[in-house]
Order: structure tokens, then sequence, then C-alpha cells
């Protein structure tokens, strides 16, 4: 055979040379990574593997971008204090997500394996692939629901002569107009306090923004409050229900009220037996659109193709973010309310740390399996070496994912500040761990001034189309770990990929119900708070501290910094885990502080619990393949 073509003199060949791939990984090599359109996947010197890894890379990087634009990226933000919350992203990125995704995509690219068979080499730990598909599967249900609650607002933004969400609602869905209430501010030792004109004190409020965020009361005219207008009448727009309980205060006016009666139909027993059928069809029509774009694959190609991201994808994160930008500042006109939100103190920094640990991870795409995926597609183009280049490449990756979190926490912050402007007539609430009260900000940011039906419609169709692609992605991921794990599925594809689909959709049907939101979010804390940072800490101990490989060891410093600080691994790499131990610490310890419903939270935790149990599970049973090897080998 040939000598096969170095493309550069520093690059480094892998453990599992190229030569013995296609036997080391079976299938996970040749059907999942190849023929990635457009490109030749043939070993050798050429312009089309260059163009080959640039698509890949470019698809990774359109995946962590379509992450940016979710809504727990600004609720972390508005939470925490925009300039806290950017300072300690950047921090959290560098000491963490940077390092951690680029494990992940070496380990890809080292293994030539996704995240099914990366691990094998440490079979106690060969279940954190396991691990990675289940939390894949239930991140995908969730933004398949995120998807369908954002098409039903572009829904509404399109036909309704009127904004959905610029009238009020009861309980029995019916339609009236929202009536204005005469509130007065007044000046109590240099604290400004909202009072109800003919109220008690005890309905006031303080304006104080810090960490808070006012969700709260539209006024018709968005003027700031100045000195001048203290002790003055104004007027806000409220709706007339009320919702008992933390879980989430009910807001009085129209944008909210849209929100959590009629949309997500949130009632104060949180039933589970009630389904919500209008958004039943939204997410129906969510899965059915992933199911047709795999089988258009299938149709296509032949088979489904696990890193095959369209490159043009990257460019609507950019402007979808730009849009809301210009929405923002268009609307705002109070600069002393950005002022007033910039602050920060003790408590913001420590807010601000522990979401910026989960958001870092989050935009990077940590602990779902789809680096790896990444780094094995770019192995095959590198013909089974390691560019030293990559460690520059990554950094662009990070800089990219972290400006676009800025730049999208920013333009929430404007919407905020429009919607701040008016006195909250419920009063304040912080919140904590919830994620989706961003869908009445933006709406309300977008039903002021002109075009805003055409400003409504592409702020959710952006995200809806966000959602969707980010859960189409994160199925496949799912389906790949289930070919590497059984092979021999693959010559039953679509067959699994129907069974895999419409168990989904079935289990999607528990977030459809009146209680469902709550159960909903409380699962997504979980999966992000928990889940995501005990599969990154599994990760760096499975190879860093258990398999101590000197050759990955040494492979690694290549990649990293072209031999330039051999010592690096047993320093930075070696700490990296450390901070990963202490983002999953802080992130359970704040779950104990939030607004979602203890019954909810409680039962999230059965799909925590399936996460956790399919590591020692698998653990176990290559212990028994290992004692019983004629056994194993029967058992496939």
């Amino acid at each position: 055979m040939a000598p096969r073509h170095r493309d550069n003199d520093t690059s480094m060949e892998t453990i599992l040379n190229y030569d013995n791939r296609d036997a080391q990984s079976q299938w996970s090599t040749i059907w999942s990574t190849s023929l990635i359109p457009g490109m030749d996947n043939a070993a050798g010197a050429g312009r089309y593997r260059t163009a080959g890894r640039r698509r890949l890379r470019m698809g990774s990087l359109a995946l962590s971008a379509l992450l940016t634009m979710h809504s727990r990226v600004p609720a972390s933000a508005l939470t925490s204090g925009i300039v806290v919350f950017i300072m300690t992203l950047l921090a959290s990125v560098i000491i963490l997500a940077n390092p951690l995704r680029h494990f992940e995509v070496y380990l890809g690219q080292w293994s030539i394996s996704g995240p099914g068979r990366a691990f094998r080499i440490v079979p106690l730990f060969d279940g954190i692939g396991f691990a990675m598909c289940l939390n894949a599967i239930f991140r995908a249900m969730i933004y398949c629901t995120v998807a369908a609650i954002a098409a039903t607002y572009t829904l509404n933004s399109v036909h309704d002569g009127k904004l959905p969400f610029t009238y009020c609602r009861d309980f029995d869905l019916k339609p009236y107009d929202p009536e204005y209430k005469e509130l007065r501010y007044l000046s109590v030792h240099g604290i400004r306090i909202l009072m109800e004109t003919e109220a008690s004190a005890t309905n006031s409020s303080t304006l104080e923004l810090l960490h808070k965020v006012r969700k709260n009361a539209s006024e018709p005219k968005l003027k700031w409050l100045t000195p001048s207008r203290i002790g003055r009448p104004i007027k806000i727009e409220v709706c007339k229900e009320t919702y008992p309980g933390r879980y989430p205060a009910l807001y009085a006016t129209p944008a909210f009220n849209f929100f959590y009666v009629e949309v997500v139909k949130l009632r104060p027993d949180l039933s589970m037996q009630h389904f919500n059928v209008p958004l039943i069809v939204n997410v129906l029509g969510v899965w059915i659109i992933i199911w047709c774009a795999m089988l258009s694959e299938r149709i296509l190609y032949n088979r489904l193709i696990f890193n095959n991201v369209p490159q043009w994808i990257i460019i609507i994160p950019w402007i979808w973010t730009a849009l809301i930008v210009f929405i923002g500042v268009y609307n705002n006109s109070g600069y002393k309310t950005l002022q007033k939100a910039f602050r920060f103190g003790k408590k913001e920094i420590m807010i601000g740390l522990s979401d910026a640990l989960e958001v870092s991870l989050y935009i990077h795409a940590a602990s779902i399996g789809t680096e790896l995926i990444t780094g094995k597609g770019l192995n095959r183009y590198a013909s089974g070496h390691i560019d030293p280049l990559f460690n520059q490449e990554n950094l662009w990756h990070s800089f990219f994912a972290v400006f676009l979190s800025g730049f999208h926490s920013v333009g929430a912050a404007l919407c905020a500040a429009v919607n701040d402007k008016h006195p909250s007539w419920t009063g304040i609430d912080d919140m904590s761990k919830s994620t989706l009260w961003m869908f009445p900000i933006y709406s309300k940011c977008t039903s002021l001034g002109g075009y805003s039906h055409l400003m409504s419609t592409s702020i959710f169709f952006g995200l809806t189309f966000s959602y969707l692609a980010v859960a189409y992605i994160f199925m496949k991921t799912a389906l790949h770990i289930i070919f590497e794990y059984k092979v021999k599925l693959v010559f039953r594809e679509q067959l699994v990929v129907a069974a895999l689909l419409l168990s989904c959709a079935l289990l999607n049907m528990l977030f459809m119900t009146h209680g469902g939101l709550a159960l909903m979010e409380a699962i997504e804390s979980l999966m992000t708070g928990v889940t995501m940072p005990l599969i990154c800490l599994l990760e760096m101990v499975a190879l860093l501290y258990v398999y101590r490989s000197r050759d990955f060891t040494s492979d690694i410093n290549v990649a990293m910094e072209d031999s330039a600080c051999s010592s690096r691994i047993s320093i930075q790499w070696q700490i990296v885990p450390f901070f990963t131990l202490a983002t999953l610490i802080v992130k359970c310890v704040s779950l104990f502080d939030t607004e979602i419903p203890r019954k909810s939270m409680l039962l999230a935790t059965v799909p925590l619990g399936c996460i956790l149990i399919s590591l020692p599970l698998r653990a176990l049973r290559n212990v028994y393949v290992y004692l019983h090897p004629e056994t194993g080998a029967r058992g496939g």
C-alpha cells in the first residue's frame, strides 16, 4: 500500500491509525462520516479534503451559533446583570468550555469514533455514550416543545389583524381589552416606590433594578420616570387575571397574559391531565418536519449523514441577533434604565458566575457528543493525522460563540429595558431557573412602533428555526450513538428512526398538559445544571485520570500548541476537571432556590435517574462480558 500523505510536517498520526480504522471503528467511521454532500472523502491531498474539513468546522460553529439564540442565554444574563454575565462568561469559556470542546473534538479524531465507542478504551466509563444519548434525546424533546411555542407566536403574528399579545384573555380564553390602572410614584428615603392611587402601601414595589428584572406593566407613552414625575399619577395596562403561588406569578400585562394563559395554558393546579390541543398540533408538526428531513437524507444519499450541517445556517443567528438589537435600540429611549441594569454587587457576581459556567458549556454543545462526531469526521479528511492548527480554529469557534451570546444578551437587555421602564403592578419576581419568560419580553418589545407584525414574525420564526434545527441535530446524534452501540441496527436504519421519533413524540405529550411547562423547565434545569457538567466531568476523569495514555497526552499537546508547551497537559488540563466539579456543585446548590414547583422538580429526577443509572449498568455489563467472554461474544 502506498504511504499516506502527510498534510504538514508537524501533524501527528493518531493511535488508531488510518490503515486500521475500518477494523477499529466498524460502522462508526465509514457509514456515518462519509459522503458529505459535495465533498470527496478519498484519502490523499487536494482541495476536496480541505473543503470537507472546512464544512465540518462550519457545521459545528453553526450549531453553537444556533444555541446562542436560545432563551437560556439572555435569561441568565438579565438575572445576573449584563456586565457581570459577559465578564464571567468570557472567563468560563477560557477556563472550562473551550478546553472541554477541544478535548471532545480531539478525542473524536484520536479514537476515530463517536460517543458510543470513544470511551471503549476505559470499559468502566463506556456508559458515558449512553448518558450522552439520553441527554441528547431529552434535550431534543424540550427544544421541540419550545419550537412549537415559538411557532404558535409566529402563526399568530402572521394571521391576526391585531397582535395577540396586545389584549387580555381570561382562563376560558375569552379575549377582552386591558384596563388602565392609575398609579403614583413616591420617593421614600431615596427609594422610588410605586403605589396604586387608591390602595394601601402593601401593594407597592420598589423600582430598584439590580439583578431583578421588570416584566410587567405597559404605559400608553414610553417615558422613563424622571424626578419631575415623582408624585404624579401614571396609567398602565393590566389584565384582571391573577395566579396564586410562586411559579410563575401570572403577570398583569397582555404580553405575559397571552403566554401563560393562552399559549402554554398554565393553570394554578398544574394539572397533567388536561391537554393543550393547539400546542399538540404544533409540536407534532415539529416532529414531522424532523422526520421528513431525515427521510430526505435517506432518499438523496441512501443513508443518514450525522455531521451534515449546511454552512448557510451560520448566517441566521447573526441576522436574527442583529434584529433583536435593532428593535431594542429603536424602542429604547431611557438611558437611566440601562444605567441601573448594568449595576452589580456581590450577589450578582455569584449568580453571574454560576450561570456563566452553565451557559459556557451550553453554547459549546458539551455533553451531547456532537463535537466527538465532528472530530471523527475531521480525522477522515486528515488521513489519520491531527493538525496542530486546530487549536487556533477552536479559539475562533469560542470567540464567535461568546460574541453572539453577548450580542444577544445586549439586545434582550434593551428589550427588557423597554419593558422595565414600566412599573410592576403585581410585584417584582426573580425568575430563577426559568427561561421561557423571555418570550413575553420579545413579544412586548416587538409590539411597539411600526411594522409590529413583521418584527414579531421575524423574531419568533428565527426562534422556531433555531430550536428546531438544534433538536434535529441532537436527534441525529442520539441515533448515531445507538448505531454505534448496536452496529447491526444500521440495516434497519429507518425503522430505528421511526421508533425513536414516535417514542419521543409520545413522551413529549407530557409537556403538552397544563402543568407541562413547569415539568419541562424542571427537566431542562436538571439537564443543563446537573447532567451536562456531570458528563463533562466523567469525560475528563475517564481519559486524564484513569487512562493516562502517554500517546494521548503527547498527541493532545501537539494538537494544542505544536509541542510548544509539553507541560500543559499536566497543569491546565489537570485543573479543568476541578472547574467542572465546581460547576456541578454550584448548580446543584442553586437548584434548591427556584420558583419551579417542587412537584415538577421531583418528577424531573426520573429522566435524570435514567441517565445516572446508565453508567453503572453499562460498566456491570462490561464486567460480565469480561468474565464470560463466550456469552458476550454470542450476545454481540
